[in-house]
């Protein structure tokens, strides 16, 4: 009888961790959703509200937008940016008790013979303490800079 119980409390702690990760990968999805919204919009306010603690990065968030929402037709030609978020575990190198998620798009330049340009990254990282509905870095571009010539 104890080991029944035992069984049936094991089960169902399984069944609410694989639900709660569930609902967290949907939180993401959703997320992600809004934030290629605002950035087709071109909504800045709309934008920011999706970043964490954007109110110290007004800069960065407003030309991360810019850049995004000038190439948002040739990034999303290229990538399906909605129908294309896979979700991913990373843990931080220095504290590995910190659990992040991420969605990740790589964008290849294309028309470059000479491979001078660098494939665009853009990353949406996630921290569960601070809210799957944030977008926990405000810097979300790498190699950027030069990328549309």
């Amino acid at each position: 009888m104890k080991l029944t119980t035992l069984y049936l409390v094991l089960f169902l702690f399984c069944i609410s961790c694989v639900s709660q990760d569930q609902k967290d990968k949907e939180q993401i999805k959703e997320t992600v959703f809004k934030y290629w919204e605002s950035v087709k919009d071109n909504d800045l306010q709309s934008y920011n509200s999706l970043i964490y603690d954007s109110e110290n990065y007004p800069g960065v968030t407003a030309s991360e937008l810019f850049f995004l929402n000038k190439h948002y037709n040739e990034i999303n030609s290229k990538k399906d940016l909605l129908k294309n978020i896979k979700i991913k575990d990373t843990t931080d190198i220095f504290i590995p008790s910190v659990k992040m998620k991420y969605v990740q798009y790589i964008i290849v330049k294309e028309n470059d013979p000479d491979n001078l340009k660098k494939d665009l990254i853009i990353t949406l990282m996630f921290y569960k303490s601070s809210g799957l509905n944030k977008i926990y870095n405000p810097v979300v571009l790498e190699n950027h800079i030069g990328w549309d010539k």
